[in-house]
């Protein structure tokens, strides 16, 4: 099976649940990580990208039939990422490239993202073997690190902006000397808040939310909730979210 193959999985599970006190009883905070791109760069020797997924000088970027991309220049990803942390991380064949150039990162409009640079470890490659390059950020950082080992730390002049994924940074249509690429996924962490589910007798305050037959409500009216009130006979008390 190539490396590739497992960055193609679909959607990944919840991983952590924390509790959370409400007034009208313990609501559930999840931190979900979810899937929201991936290439493996499947398709016919001698084909182009996928043009909805990047950008960039895509007219020097050709598959190579095994699943593999090899680039002359560089790519960047078509859209850009806005989520608050995540993981971006790709397999890649660059020789002595760095790992900003390998993998790197360009503004919503494809300019640089300036700011404090800190190297936190060697990140020259010896050989022309695939390793993994990834980075992983926040509102205020993004940390590059090469087969699990951190090796450069980027604090943001301005936090939180939206960036693009790019590929061979610096290319700039010159021959690169034969970066291949054989996948690309990007992985964002978010809190799903889920309400507790309605219960009688339970005293509500105006803002809380509950959840009835799969559906979640917010209470409109402080009340001590009696058998029947429940959200849908008495729409004065409870507004659907």
């Amino acid at each position: 099976m190539r490396h590739g193959a497992r960055w193609l999985r679909p959607l990944l599970a919840a991983a952590v649940t924390v509790s959370v006190l409400t007034g009208s009883g313990v609501a559930h905070a999840d931190t979900v990580t979810r899937t929201v791109f991936s290439d493996g760069f499947g398709g016919d020797r001698g084909t182009g990208v996928d043009t909805a997924k990047w950008t960039g000088d895509t007219w020097d970027a050709r598959l190579d039939g095994d699943g593999h991309v090899a680039l002359g220049s560089w790519l960047c990803t078509e859209s850009a990422f806005s989520q608050p942390s995540g993981r971006a991380s790709a397999r890649i064949q660059a020789g002595r490239a760095s790992a900003r150039r390998a993998l790197g990162v360009l503004t919503a409009d494809g300019g640089v993202v300036s700011g404090q640079v800190e190297m936190l470890g060697d990140d020259d490659v010896d050989d022309w073997d695939f390793h993994t390059y990834a980075i992983d950020w926040t509102r205020t950082s993004f940390v590059w690190s090469i087969d699990g080992r951190q090796v450069l730390r980027l604090t943001p002049a301005a936090a939180g902006q939206p960036f693009r994924l790019a590929l061979n940074l610096g290319g700039g249509g010159r021959r690169s000397g034969g970066v291949v690429v054989d996948s690309v996924s990007v992985a964002v962490r978010y809190t799903v808040v889920s309400a507790p589910a309605w219960k009688a007798f339970t005293t509500y305050k105006v803002g809380d939310q509950v959840t009835y037959k799969g559906v979640t409500y917010r209470v409109l009216e402080q009340h001590t909730a009696l058998p029947g009130w429940q959200p849908g006979p008495v729409p004065a008390l409870f507004q659907k979210i």
